[in-house]
């Protein structure tokens, strides 16, 4: 169970506090594109309703205590409705503010007629409805992942740039230590070789000979890759496995925090964690809630400075 240490104020409240208003008030709605029968389309979608769309498709274990998970969609709702608001201009130029796909949030509303989950996510959200993270004035990058493989990561040292001062690096040890698994993956270096050379940030050209990881963040992910071959180049971490998932999936290299190697003619890479191991892990998060962590404590676990505040 939980090998961390909770401060006194993390028992559950005897009551829901009431949270200080934002301002200005959140949009009521969000146009989300939406793909169906290879049509895409934009649709006007309420902010909460999407909210609740959002947190089934995003967190929806096969399996869990019912009480348990129910309380981590809480922390999900608060997530998504965050990261929507912060992201409204992400689309604006092609006339909508979010896909329904990774590269925003899953959006998938027919998981709220076949998901278990279902009738504990429009729980969820009803019972956190209008309630984001803030920061300096706006709403915070809330941005999550399945599972940080033990340590979650700085923004800059993932993304580069400035950085977010809530997005740092913990330590994700303990209750969530049981659910970071390992992964192992081969591919054969003629498919590797095709998957870089389909991304301009990644083209080594004729012929790859190697990948060798330069330099790895506090946490073990890999920052820095020499890609080795015809055209020598130094790519991001999160660059390489951007291009390996478009030509071998999601969870082929779930994450940066591997080691990879040569064998023959087959590259061999073995890690831990699912996705880019920035802000909320979803692994940890739940191990948070099933130790007793109400939703205030776990947010500023993985969001530390930032303020839960109501937009009602």
């Amino acid at each position: 169970m939980l090998a961390v240490t909770f401060a006194s104020g993390c028992a559950a409240p005897p009551g829901k506090p009431r949270l200080p208003p934002a301002e200005p008030p959140a949009p009521r709605v969000v146009r989300v594109q939406v793909t169906e029968n290879g049509i895409s389309r934009v649709r006007a979608v309420p902010l909460e309703d999407y909210v609740r769309a959002s947190v089934v498709s995003e967190f929806a274990p096969a399996s869990g205590e019912a009480d348990v998970v129910e309380r981590m969609l809480e922390v999900q709702a608060v997530i998504s409705r965050t990261y929507a608001l912060a992201h409204l201009a992400r689309h604006a130029s092609e006339g909508f503010d979010l896909c329904s796909t990774t590269h925003c949030q899953l959006f998938e509303p027919s998981r709220l007629r076949t998901s278990r989950w279902a009738d504990a996510a429009r729980a969820a959200t009803e019972h956190t409805a209008g309630e984001v993270l803030w920061f300096d004035g706006a709403p915070a990058t809330a941005v999550f992942h399945a599972d940080c493989g033990g340590h979650t990561s700085n923004s800059r040292d993932v993304w580069g740039g400035a950085g977010r001062p809530y997005l740092v690096g913990i330590a994700d040890d303990g209750p969530a230590e049981q659910a970071h698994a390992g992964w192992r993956y081969e591919a054969a270096a003629t498919a590797v070789l095709r998957a870089l050379d389909a991304d301009r940030r990644t083209r080594t050209g004729a012929r790859l000979d190697g990948l060798t990881v330069l330099d790895r963040d506090p946490a073990g992910r890999a920052e820095r890759i020499a890609v080795s071959g015809a055209r020598d180049r130094i790519v991001r971490g999160e660059e390489l496995r951007d291009a390996l998932s478009r030509a071998f999936g999601p969870h082929a290299i779930r994450s940066t925090l591997f080691t990879v190697r040569r064998q023959r003619g087959t590259f061999i890479f073995e890690g831990r964690g699912f996705g880019h191991g920035v802000g909320l892990c979803q692994a940890g998060a739940l191990a948070c809630v099933r130790a007793g962590q109400p939703l205030p404590a776990v947010l500023q676990r993985y969001f530390p400075g930032t303020k839960l505040i109501s937009l009602k």
